[in-house]
């Protein structure tokens, strides 16, 4: 269940977002990495220089633009619709293309910029997704290890009946069956190796992020004080909630996002536009 303070901080990012003329925003979009969200998502057409000029934004100016709701994009002059038509990706009716050609998505993400923000109110919280991505790979890498050392040695010896005979054409190459096991060091090590790869799925998402260039800039949104500028993942930007005030403590590097991940951006900002519309 999301907190009042988390529903309010996503409010003042898209409100920095839009008082920095982005072509458009949306809340609890999707990103292209499988199951993930991101709290919130904007685009800008041409340069991003009036967002990295908005080094604050007063409270009353996050009022103004909090109380005029976000604009539904799911219209015939919609940025997006304005930008496959200026690219020539319509059909013969001359109306947008769902799926414009590769090349297509080239030539419009060329003018494009993303933005993705995540919102955190809890040290807890920012602490759950700042793992190293180098350093989960190699423990899960490790355990795994670990495990399959443990199905060779100790399986055949003290639990042959749980080999899966038939599976092959050759019995020593027959999968077992390592989760029915009730050896304890088995099973600890299944349940260790278990929580090493959700580690690696689900507590490395800044890391991930940024590897992936999943936008042009990225940037956390946090309480003043929870989280320090060194803390701050590499090449993240932060942004700091003071008093209902909002300002930039740390720009964002520039990643520069691929065309086709641009595109993904773009296309789940319009989709989460439709959803709250």
């Amino acid at each position: 269940m999301e907190s009042d303070l988390h529903a309010q901080m996503k409010r003042m990012a898209s409100a920095w977002l839009r008082a920095a003329d982005a072509s458009a925003v949306a809340l609890e979009v999707r990103t292209a990495i499988p199951f993930w969200r991101v709290d919130v998502a904007a685009w800008f057409c041409g340069g991003m220089q009036r967002l990295e000029a908005r080094e604050r934004l007063s409270r009353s100016e996050i009022e103004a633009l909090a109380a005029s709701p976000i604009p539904s994009l799911w219209h015939g002059d919609e940025p997006l619709a304005r930008l496959q038509i200026s690219a020539g990706a319509v059909d013969l009716f001359g109306q947008p293309l769902p799926r414009p050609e590769a090349g297509t998505v080239r030539r419009m993400m060329d003018g494009v910029q993303t933005v993705l923000v995540e919102c955190k109110v809890s040290r807890a919280d920012f602490l759950s997704d700042g793992d190293d991505l180098a350093t989960a790979s190699a423990e899960h890498a490790r355990l795994h290890a670990r495990l399959r050392r443990m199905q060779a040695d100790l399986l055949p010896r003290w639990e042959p009946h749980l080999q899966r005979r038939g599976e092959t054409l050759f019995e020593q190459t027959d999968g077992w069956s390592v989760e029915r096991s009730r050896l304890q060091s088995v099973r600890q090590a299944r349940q260790a190796e278990r929580l090493a790869r959700e580690a690696l799925r689900s507590r490395v998402k800044f890391d991930r992020m940024s590897r992936w260039r999943l936008a042009d800039r990225l940037y956390l949104c946090c309480p003043a004080g929870l989280v320090k500028p060194t803390e701050v993942p590499e090449r993240w930007g932060l942004l700091e909630v003071t008093r209902g005030a909002l300002r930039l403590r740390r720009p964002a590097a520039p990643l520069g996002s691929p065309a086709t991940r641009r595109w993904l951006t773009v296309q789940g900002v319009q989709r989460s536009s439709r959803r709250s519309s």
